[in-house]
């Protein structure tokens, strides 16, 4: 429960409008097209998020099994997704050095026809700790993954998750294989929305990810187990922030609510791990390649 909720804050963290003004990054003062390339990663970290810790065995029970998972995870950030080259579609500038994205670091500027513009430095995060909780129920060689924290406000902010995998264990049909093979669906939901009344400080997003995967297992001494997969998956994010142009930059599009839509670089990973059975509780660790290396540990109570 504490590393989910810590999760919870880490969003509002990164998120609330308030916060990042307090933290020295304006997200505010982006126009659409750079704001876009500077939350991106988050996109993608979202999707990293929400699609990894669903497994550590392929066998599913055939009568009846309950499984309450406690997840932790540790996402790496690569140099790639700190910084991105803006284009500020402005007439008399030319190209602009590389600048932060909402991970990264050193900030870019430019000389307009109205003076200097800087743009927003980042978090400086080499890595991303967080954290989630599920439930499982399976019979008849099928799972059911919930992950569910009802929307709620915490003063101006509002959150919510909603998450659902169906499994179903394949090797079911096939005598005497040495290994469990299982196939998996994914579908995460994310919602967070700030409104503390002034429309400068408002900022909404919904965070959409999916996955489909194949993933194999095999128990030893009915207590060790040593699981992989491959898996696709995918990442969408619509985004609401308030652009305040105060140099007249952009007319047309300034000083108002922007409304994005952000697809993450969430494509293929591959997962390795390993289990230890001790009673109604397993532990397990695996590692996750994909866009943003992950390592995941869990602690279940599985029945």
């Amino acid at each position: 429960m504490k590393l989910f909720l810590s999760t919870v804050l880490l969003s509002v963290l990164l998120f609330s409008s308030l916060s990042f003004s307090q933290i020295g990054v304006n997200l505010n003062s982006l126009a659409s097209n750079d704001a876009k390339e500077y939350v991106k990663p988050v996109s993608t970290w979202f999707g990293t998020f929400f699609n990894s810790g669903t497994y550590y065995d392929a066998s599913v029970a055939d009568f009846f099994g309950f499984k309450f998972n406690l997840i932790g995870m540790w996402t790496i950030i690569p140099e790639n997704q700190k910084s991105f080259n803006p284009n500020p579609q402005l007439t008399g500038v030319g190209d602009v050095g590389p600048t932060a994205t909402v991970f990264g670091n050193k900030a870019s500027y430019y000389l307009g026809s109205k003076g200097f513009y800087t743009y927003p430095s980042g978090l400086s995060l080499n890595a991303v700790p967080s954290g989630i909780y599920q439930f499982a129920a399976s019979t008849y060689n099928t799972e059911l993954l919930l992950r569910f924290f009802p929307r709620t406000k915490f003063d101006e902010t509002k959150v919510g998750i909603f998450g659902f995998g169906i499994k179903h264990e394949i090797s079911s049909y096939i005598p005497m294989l040495p290994v469990d093979i299982a196939v998996q669906i994914l579908y995460n939901n994310f919602n967070f929305e700030f409104n503390d009344g002034d429309p400068v400080n408002y900022t909404k997003l919904k965070s959409n990810n999916f996955a489909f995967n194949v993933h194999a297992s095999k128990t030893f001494a009915g207590m060790f187990i040593v699981y992989s997969g491959l898996q696709y998956e995918s990442s969408s994010m619509d985004f609401s922030y308030y652009f305040e142009d105060k140099n007249n930059y952009y007319p047309a599009t300034g000083n108002k609510i922007q409304n994005l839509s952000v697809d993450g670089d969430n494509n293929f990973r591959f997962t390795l791990g390993g289990a230890v059975k001790l009673g109604l509780f397993v532990v397990n660790a695996d590692l996750n390649l994909t866009t943003l290396t992950t390592f995941t540990t869990g602690l279940s109570l599985d029945f």
